[in-house]
């Protein structure tokens, strides 16, 4: 396997973890429950920005090494998305 190779697929992994990290924010502010309709709008658009990331990653999966390597990756909105739930998570604690 290729360095770049190597580093695509931690780059997945990464992407894969921190996937798993806004799936339980997200099922820890749903267990929450009763959220304002401000509360509930922005979890619902989390929740599409989750979507896109999956499919990101399914992009980033397909993408050979070189590809990817070229293009870099969307760790910035992975980071943005994660943050905006950790604040929502911790308003509402």
């Amino acid at each position: 396997m290729s360095s770049e190779e190597q580093l695509v697929e931690t780059h997945v992994m990464e992407y894969e973890s921190r996937l798993k990290h806004i799936d339980e924010l997200i099922e820890h502010t749903e267990k929450k429950g009763n959220l304002n309709p401000g509360h509930a709008a922005e979890l619902s658009e989390l929740k599409q920005d989750r979507e896109k990331l999956v499919d990101n990653l399914d992009e980033i999966r397909r993408k050979s090494a070189e590809e990817w390597a070229k293009e870099g990756g969307p760790m910035v909105i992975w980071d943005l998305v994660a943050e905006r739930l950790e604040k929502l998570v911790e308003h509402l604690e």
